[in-house]
């Protein structure tokens, strides 16, 4: 890129830089740059990153809010493709099947996104009121959820569609790093994350719209 420092407008190197240390994860599929390294991809100084960085660390916690902005991306997408569908277990398989994509595709942000490099209890505090696409694929359970006969959940409902989303999440999360790591075929060889996510996540759906109806049933 080698971009000359006068080039940048206030504010503009600071994005700059974490774009660089973004595609230079990208390209390396790991987290084993130097922030002097992104300076030079960013064509600055290497002292330049230090006025926006205190270090390389607080560099990767804002590449790591980048990608957690292009999951809630990913998965808007695919909430939007489903929008006016009545098939809603169809729409959260769709959902779980972009999470794992998105992992298959951003392996080393994926890595950045959920584990621990130093940084996970100041990011943990502040992580729940990012848009990490959990509320896209709550809302989808809660369409799912909602009885035919009101237009809203109560408040027992809600609870309920947030355990169920809560377990979907951890569902997807899971197969997708058992696969990420290579283990997901250790105990099973013909396992598969596609099938594990649809046939899991439908068997869920089904079983708790199927008690909620016969709730209903028993309340009229």
């Amino acid at each position: 890129m080698n971009q000359p420092n006068g080039g940048y407008h206030h504010g503009h190197l600071r994005n700059a830089l974490i774009l660089a240390a973004a595609a230079l994860i990208e390209e390396q599929g790991s987290l084993s740059f130097s922030i002097t390294d992104a300076a030079k991809r960013a064509g600055v100084s290497s002292a330049a990153p230090y006025r926006h960085f205190q270090d390389k660390n607080d560099l990767l916690d804002n590449v790591r809010d980048l990608a957690f902005i292009g999951l809630h991306q990913a998965l808007e997408e695919t909430q939007k493709i489903y929008r006016s569908s009545s098939d809603t277990i169809a729409a959260v398989s769709a959902m779980s099947l972009t999470y794992l994509n998105y992992a298959r595709e951003k392996r080393a942000f994926f890595s950045l996104m959920w584990e621990d490099h130093g940084q996970m209890h100041p990011e943990r505090q502040n992580l729940a009121h990012k848009s990490v696409g959990f509320s896209l694929l709550l809302a989808s359970v809660e369409k799912h959820l909602v009885p035919s006969s009101r237009k809203s959940l109560s408040s027992a409902d809600q609870k309920q569609a947030l355990r169920v989303a809560t377990q979907l999440w951890a569902l997807a999360h899971g197969v997708a790093t058992l696969e990420s790591n290579q283990l997901l075929d250790l105990f099973d060889e013909s396992a598969q994350a596609e099938a594990i996510l649809i046939e899991a996540g439908t068997a869920l759906l089904t079983n708790i719209a199927s008690g909620n109806r016969e709730c209903l049933q028993a309340e009229g």
